[in-house]
């Protein structure tokens, strides 16, 4: 192999390397940015951290399971973070939403956090299980880091992966093309030396 073409190909392989680490940052860059948009949209319409109280009054349950909704609680109960959930039970057997269990005559206080968000078995909605969706109060870049950094390095990875695959196939510039230097055998290294000899001795 000549000199020149193992330069070429090291200079190749450095520019691909500094086109992947372009297109992770860029890619990342793309979704933080796009991410913390639609987080400060998402948190445009932030208050003030409110108390709701739900006073489960004797026999709710029994009307519960009669179909009926004497709590008025929607299928999908929405709050922001810091807000406060008071389940005053006044009925005569225990209640549940998720893991928080109120048993009769009690009064429990949840403190709500977007991670305490999400689809749970629920005694006081006749259908016995609603969606708690827990939105954030204000920007927080700890919600986003984690999916901006992991779709950014992935999408970076499959773009470069995409690139190279399409160089491959010829779609890309020659000059980033593998560079492929023919390899003499040795029984041809000895028939030119043969011929080369014979040429000196006139034969």
């Amino acid at each position: 192999m000549s000199p020149s073409a193992g330069r070429t190909k090291r200079i190749s392989r450095r520019r691909r390397l500094i086109e992947g680490v372009l297109l992770v940052i860029g890619s990342t860059i793309l979704i933080g940015t796009l991410s913390s948009i639609a987080l400060v949209m998402y948190t445009a319409d932030s208050r003030e951290p409110t108390t709701r109280t739900i006073v489960i009054a004797p026999g709710s349950s029994d009307l519960i399971a009669q179909g009926e909704n004497p709590l008025e609680i929607p299928p999908t109960w929405s709050f922001l973070a810091d807000d406060t959930l008071v389940l005053d039970n006044r009925d005569d057997v225990p209640h549940t939403l998720g893991a928080w269990y109120v048993p009769p005559n009690t009064v429990r206080r949840f403190d709500l956090q977007p991670a305490y968000g999400g689809f749970f078995v629920c005694s006081l909605h006749p259908s016995g299980a609603i969606t708690l969706d827990i939105q954030p109060r204000d920007y927080d870049f700890a919600l986003i880091a984690a999916p901006t950094f992991g779709f950014g390095f992935s999408v970076g990875v499959i773009l470069f992966i995409g690139l190279n695959v399409s160089r491959a196939l010829g779609a890309g510039d020659d000059g980033y093309a593998l560079d492929i230097v023919p390899v003499k055998r040795e029984d041809e290294d000895e028939d030119e030396a043969s011929e080369e000899l014979e040429s000196r001795l006139g034969i």
